[in-house]
């Protein structure tokens, strides 16, 4: 009983009543589990608006070299949908007392620390291909067709330098980001990880 009565000490809100040795996180539990997976919820939201978003650009851009940089995108937004969907669902809310609580907390941040790390190293290979579809939409508006610019040697190059010039800064600033969604909450789970740990 020791275990359920640190449980308590650690978490402010009350909890749900144990059904077949399960503890169920309430849906406004300020749980940090609870919190980051509101975080994924969120974060897939936000994606599939923006996929749907650049969905409708493919019908407003019927230039075939546009379409393509745009359909990249969106392709790009199906597979961020995809992982924060699937990592949504990954993180469990029902914790077993039958088990070891302090592994599955520690499974949980682990898995949280990798799919962020991943998605920040991706987001290296794809802000260039992003930059460069948004150049061209660019491109597109300025002009009414892009092609006709692509015989300059010098809008070539820009298609190539400045994405490699905006990868950084964007990448930092989805770094921040991730930080601010998910940073604090991982301190608190690590937190409660260190007091499981250390229970005196």
């Amino acid at each position: 009983m020791e275990l359920r009565e640190l449980w308590k000490k650690l978490e402010s809100d009350k909890l749900s009543k144990p059904v077949l040795g399960a503890v169920h996180i309430q849906k406004k539990s300020k749980h940090p589990v609870e919190k980051l997976k509101r975080a994924y919820f969120i974060s897939t939201l936000f994606a599939v608006f923006f996929l749907f978003c650049f969905i409708a650009l493919l019908f407003l851009f019927p230039e075939p070299i546009v379409r393509f940089g745009i359909g990249v995108v969106v392709v790009i937004y199906v597979f961020f949908v995809y992982i924060n969907f699937k990592a949504y669902n990954r993180i469990d809310t029902s914790l077993l007392f039958d088990q070891n609580l302090k592994s599955a907390l520690e499974d949980t941040y682990l898995f949280i620390k990798n799919n962020i790390r991943f998605q920040e190293r991706f987001s290296l290979y794809i802000y260039p291909l992003c930059a460069a579809a948004g150049m061209l939409m660019g491109l597109a508006v300025g002009g009414g067709e892009a092609t006709k610019y692509l015989d300059n040697k010098w809008v070539l190059a820009s298609l190539v330098v400045v994405p490699l010039i905006l990868t950084p800064p964007c990448w930092l600033l989805a770094k921040w980001l991730y930080k601010v969604s998910y940073g604090k909450c991982l301190e608190e789970l690590k937190q409660l990880i260190t007091e499981l740990e250390n229970p005196n």
